[in-house]
């Protein structure tokens, strides 16, 4: 979304442009490598589990000033064994780190046990990797599969303390991360917290637009102490949102992208695809993110690209006609028809979507007499990056999963740096077969994970001012008597945090746990609400404590 500096309440859109500031420091990104883990100073980290097998990544820097894309190969060992001390070894092999790959292994193990821990490792040049825990997916029924949901994590906004904490929990499936893994921002610019700025320098300097740029951004982050353990301690499923490319991306561009300047955005699209691949656990086939994992009986997890793979330009005018035209797409057709297909086919008992901007309709236009500067349609025009920026689509979406009677879904989504849980109908306000009171009329449910690190609305409009939007955004409002988010059963606007994701056969439960403060490298945190829905519903109750944990935990990663 784009920052809009109209007014205070003007500026609810997060997701906004930056200046750049002076005052950089002199430093080289090689000053934050801890030499205790050379050659291997990004870590180890697992992805995209299935239920005999999970990708393992690591990066072996070169020595010296070896530059990426030479053809200079170092040779790397890797092992997966049962045991954190990597005696019991059942799987190993050896690979080529090259600078064709920005010197980046990323090895596809298979042929392994279902739902069973491993910890894994890599050699090269005489020296050890530090030992990485991972699992595979079950392939029977389980009683229950947990996981971490995150996102937006601006690395000079905050520490990286929510992964931190993610790292600290030994019964997680994995980590989903529903994207904004990176920013494209340049250094010491205004979007980062003046606070840290100068205690997280980002490397590279400038935003970036090229595969250099990206490859060092995501060296950048690997090299956090947070995140890196994090990644050592659990798998990752991962797909990309805006800020990977640059805000507000679509096939065809972005708002942050400027072709005079910064040349053509299919060169800067691709760059940042091919660095995303290189540095993420992600089993990739070609450039798509689009796939689905399967979790047994119990779960699907579908994940989806509403962002460069089928979108359409956004409208920024909810006057604009053209924005309810049915040829609008935020999927494309052979995304859609896959999805759709994936939906229909599944015979999982819970079909969760890993999405990347809300689904469900987002009503906030009527808080516009808060602030004489604002009207509610210049309000409501900001947020068509939603899927309310593609309203044909949504309704067609809808309307499939109705008529072919599909239950159990769970759309998991991240974006809008707020924590909310939805009821989906279309469209919720003014459907008349929606009865908020016990889900009917409703087809899915919606949890959207607050921010790691970016900022909130607090940290963009103001603590008081957010104070006023929080209050009234789901509950009647006090002019009109009206309550324009019925559907919405709850919101967060000024906390950091992640969620846990707890699935059951009976239920799924969303957890929201909240950090103290995340300009601290280390912090505490809170369990802050949680909400249940149950098998063959699509309504949303409080949990009064965080689902239980499971009976048996792992063994973490030294």
């Amino acid at each position: 979304m784009k920052l809009l500096h109209t007014s205070i309440l003007a500026g609810i859109a997060l997701c906004g442009g930056l200046l750049p500031a002076s005052g950089q420091v002199a430093l080289r990104i090689t000053d934050l490598y801890d030499e205790e883990l050379a050659p291997f100073y990004h870590g180890v980290a697992s992805g995209d589990p299935l239920p005999d097998g999970f990708i393992i990544w690591t990066r072996v820097t070169p020595p010296g000033n070896i530059r990426p894309g030479t053809m200079r190969r170092f040779p790397v060992q890797w092992k997966v064994a049962t045991d954190p001390e990597l005696n019991q070894v059942v799987a190993s092999g050896n690979a080529l780190a090259s600078g064709e790959t920005d010197f980046t292994v990323k090895i596809d193990v298979r042929g392994l046990p279902s739902d069973q821990t491993f910890y894994y490792g890599f050699e090269s040049q005489g020296r050890q990797s530090i030992t990485g825990k991972t699992k595979t997916a079950p392939g029977e029924l389980v009683d229950q599969l947990k996981f971490a949901v995150v996102s937006c994590a601006n690395y000079e906004w905050g520490f990286f303390s929510g992964y931190e904490q993610i790292s600290r929990r030994t019964d997680l499936d994995a980590v989903i991360h529903t994207g904004d893994y990176i920013y494209e921002y340049p250094d010491n610019a205004s979007y980062s917290s003046p606070e840290i700025r100068d205690l997280r320098s980002l490397f590279p300097r400038n935003e970036t637009v090229t595969l250099k740029h990206y490859r060092t951004r995501f060296a950048n982050y690997h090299l956090d102490p947070n995140l890196r353990r994090c990644h050592q301690q659990h798998p990752f499923i991962t797909i990309w949102d805006d800020h990977e490319f640059a805000n507000n991306a679509w096939k065809g561009g972005a708002e942050n992208h400027n072709p005079r300047k910064e040349g053509r955005w299919k060169k800067r699209k691709n760059s940042a695809i091919r660095a995303y691949m290189e540095w993420m656990p992600i089993r990739s086939e070609g450039t798509s993110i689009v796939r689905s994992l399967s979790y047994g009986p119990l779960m699907d997890l579908m994940l989806i690209d509403t962002r460069i793979e089928g979108r359409d330009i956004q409208i920024e005018d909810v006057n604009n006609p053209l924005l309810y035209s049915a040829n609008r797409t935020m999927l494309g057709i052979p995304q859609k028809e896959w999805l759709k297909t994936e939906l229909a086919t599944s015979t999982a008992t819970w079909k969760i979507l890993g999405n990347q901007v809300i689904f469900s309709e987002f009503n906030i236009g009527f808080t516009a007499d808060l602030d004489p500067l604002v009207t509610g349609d210049f309000l409501e025009s900001q947020f068509l990056d939603l899927w309310d920026g593609y309203p044909a689509e949504r309704s067609e979406l809808v309307e499939f999963i109705a008529g072919e009677d599909i239950d159990n879904i769970v759309i998991l989504t991240g974006d809008i740096h707020c924590s909310f849980a939805f009821e989906v109908a279309d469209p919720a306000f003014g459907n008349v077969n929606y009865d908020p009171a016990t889900g009917e009329g409703a087809v899915a449910v919606e949890f959207v994970t607050p921010s790691l690190s970016a900022a909130n609305f607090d940290e963009e409009i103001g603590e008081f001012f957010t104070g006023l939007v929080e209050d009234v955004i789901n509950r009647p409002y006090p002019t009109t008597n009206i309550n324009y988010n019925p559907h919405m059963k709850y919101a967060d606007l000024d906390r950091h945090g992640y969620l846990v994701l707890s699935v059951s056969p009976q239920q799924v439960q969303a957890d929201y746990y909240y950090l103290a403060d995340v300009l601290v490298p280390q912090t505490t945190e809170s369990w802050g609400a949680g909400f249940i829905v149950a098998a063959g519903s699509h309504l949303l109750t409080p949990a009064q404590a965080p689902a239980p944990p499971k009976a048996v935990q792992d063994v973490p990663a030294p």
